[in-house]
């Protein structure tokens, strides 16, 4: 079965949810940042653990969870 419109890019007809899942890593990013900063509040280690798993979730998901949707596969 062919494809009716073959797509320039991945996100292209999604800008609502491409918006809405940038926001959303932004913040998380930037929630890691301000964790960082947390270790006069919590204490060092905490506050690097904190930041160190929200900032592995900001590049987690967008790129393994997320990942491509104009790739297909051969089934």
């Amino acid at each position: 079965m062919a494809h009716p419109k073959q797509r320039t890019h991945s996100g292209e007809g999604h800008l609502v949810s491409n918006i809405i899942t940038f926001v959303v890593i932004m913040l998380i990013f930037f929630g890691s940042l301000y964790a960082f900063s947390l270790e006069s509040v919590i204490g060092p280690i905490p506050a690097f653990a904190i930041g160190l798993g929200l900032f592995t979730l900001a590049f987690f998901i967008p790129k393994q969870i997320i990942g491509r949707s104009d790739t297909y596969h051969d089934a």
